[in-house]
C-alpha cells in the first residue's frame, strides 16, 4: 500500500503539471532555475506496473483489459530541461478509464546531495472512459506542482540494464526506473 501511495504521488506532482501538445516549451530565456543534465542521467527513465487481473465482458470474446496500468517516463535532456510522462489505466464492470499527462519544465541536479528538483513549466491533461476522450486541456498554474524533489541513485542492474531509483522528497520506498533510448 505504501508503494503505491508512493506511485501515485510521484504521479500526481507531475501529472497534475501533464501534457502540452503542439506548443514548444522554450524555457531557455524565462529565468527558471536549471542546471545542465549529468551524462549518466541524460536520456528517458521509464517505470511501470500493472495487474495481473484482466477483464473480459459477458461474451468471452470481448477483452476489456486489464484492471491497472501506470506508467510514469522522465526525459532528462543534456540542457536542463525534462518531460515527464504519465498514464493510468483502470477497467471495472464494463467501462476502462485512461489518464495521461505530459509535463515540461527545468530541472536542477545536484549530484553531490543526489537530488533532482523540478520545475513545471506546462501541463496538458487527457481523461477517456471507454474510448472515448471526457477531457482534454491545459492546466492552469494553480492546478500544477510546480517545483518536485527527488532523491536519485544510479545503478546498473546484473542484466546491465541501468536504472535510477527515484524517491520523492527523498523518502519511503524508491520506483526503479529503467534506462529507455
Amino acid at each position: 500500500m505504501k508503494r503505491l501511495s508512493l506511485i501515485m504521488l510521484v504521479a500526481l506532482s507531475g501529472s497534475l503539471g501533464a501534457c502540452k501538445k503542439g506548443k514548444s516549451n522554450d524555457t531557455k530565456d524565462d529565468g527558471s532555475p536549471r542546471t545542465n543534465t549529468p551524462v549518466a542521467l541524460q536520456g528517458s527513465w521509464m517505470y511501470g506496473n500493472f495487474s495481473m487481473t484482466e477483464y473480459w465482458s459477458q461474451n468471452p470474446a470481448d477483452y476489456l483489459g486489464n484492471a491497472f496500468e501506470l506508467a510514469i517516463a522522465f526525459n532528462f535532456n543534456a540542457d536542463g530541461t525534462y518531460e515527464q510522462y504519465f498514464t493510468s489505466g483502470t477497467v471495472s464492470g464494463a467501462g476502462s478509464t485512461y489518464h495521461q499527462s505530459l509535463t515540461k519544465g527545468t530541472s536542477v541536479v545536484n549530484e553531490v546531495d543526489k537530488t533532482i528538483t523540478t520545475y513545471a513549466k506546462s501541463a496538458h491533461y487527457k481523461q477517456t472512459r471507454n474510448g472515448v476522450t471526457i477531457e482534454q486541456r491545459d492546466l492552469r498554474e494553480d492546478e500544477m506542482t510546480k517545483v518536485t524533489k527527488y532523491g536519485y541513485e544510479l545503478r546498473t542492474e546484473v542484466n546491465g540494464v541501468k536504472v535510477v531509483y527515484l524517491k520523492l522528497n527523498g523518502e519511503g520506498e524508491p520506483l526503479v526506473f529503467q534506462q529507455r533510448f
